[in-house]
């Protein structure tokens, strides 16, 4: 690859970021579902944890000692928040090149002169715009509901996790983008993908009350980092230093499934060429 066709790929990624923003602009009401969720789908378990607990101070100081907050409605807000995030990744990348496909514009999209990463990854940025949307309704229910109050230091320090962590997620994502040329349909391996982060990464308990094959599980998996760091820089006020090697994983994470997701995105559209796939339903 020239300068010119690095060029080239980056106003094609441009473009790729203002599409998916003026889609976002153009249907609003997208983001007002996304109100009611993020708040109805953790408030459940608060009042779960809060009958088990009964009021009772022992229980309350347990709790603390595994997760080191006190805040019981911040641990599970900020960890199903994370959850409804994921979700929307997982089902981007993948599901878009499967709508692409049942349109008959799929052929059309490949046959144009950008790298595939561009394709690939170019929807990456209107994902921070939604994390953002998602983590500012939680904060605001939080604040609300519960007095939990985030200040600006923590909420940037909130989005630099989350920056940091967009790479290794959304490689999951592009995954599924090479599931999708290959056999079609994704649906079914998302919602067990989806199941396996629930079950082992944390999102309403602490990881240290699951096995020893389960902390080994979570803690290859870039969730279990993510919702940590968030959780601790949110409501532990933890510096970013201080988390700088879960960081680091999630970095190496994100490079590694890059590049696999490349490979394996390449290998699958070339199948698909072969096949005729690319414009079959």
């Amino acid at each position: 690859m020239n300068v010119t066709d690095f060029r080239a790929d980056l106003r094609a990624f441009g473009s790729g970021a203002r599409k998916d923003w003026r889609i976002l602009r153009r249907y609003p009401g997208s983001f007002l579902s996304f109100i009611f969720w993020p708040i109805a789908l953790p408030l459940a378990f608060v009042f779960q944890a809060q009958a088990f607990a009964g009021g009772r101070e022992d229980t309350a100081a347990a709790f603390a000692a595994r997760t080191g907050t006190n805040e019981i409605a911040g641990f599970l807000f900020v960890g199903w928040s994370a959850y409804m995030w994921l979700s929307l990744i997982l089902w981007g990348p993948g599901t878009s090149l499967r709508t692409e496909q049942i349109r008959g514009s799929l052929e059309a999209i490949f046959m144009t002169p950008v790298s595939r990463l561009v394709i690939l990854f170019g929807p990456a940025v209107s994902q921070l715009v939604w994390a953002a949307w998602i983590f500012v309704v939680v904060g605001l229910a939080l604040w609300i509901g519960f007095g939990v109050t985030i200040g600006p230091f923590e909420a940037l320090r909130a989005f630099a996790v989350i920056i940091v962590a967009t790479p290794a997620l959304y490689a999951i994502g592009a995954l599924f983008a090479a599931v999708v040329l290959r056999f079609g349909d994704v649906h079914a391996l998302v919602q067990g993908v989806r199941g396996l982060f629930t079950a082992v990464c944390g999102m309403s308990f602490p990881i240290v009350v699951l096995p020893d094959w389960g902390q080994t599980l979570a803690l290859a998996l870039p969730p279990t980092y993510l919702i940590a760091d968030l959780r601790a820089v949110l409501l532990a006020g933890t510096e970013l230093g201080r988390i700088i090697g879960d960081l680091a994983v999630l970095t190496g994470m994100g490079v590694v499934l890059s590049l696999l997701a490349a490979f394996a995105f390449k290998r699958t559209e070339q199948h698909a060429r072969r096949g005729g796939r690319l414009a079959q339903y």
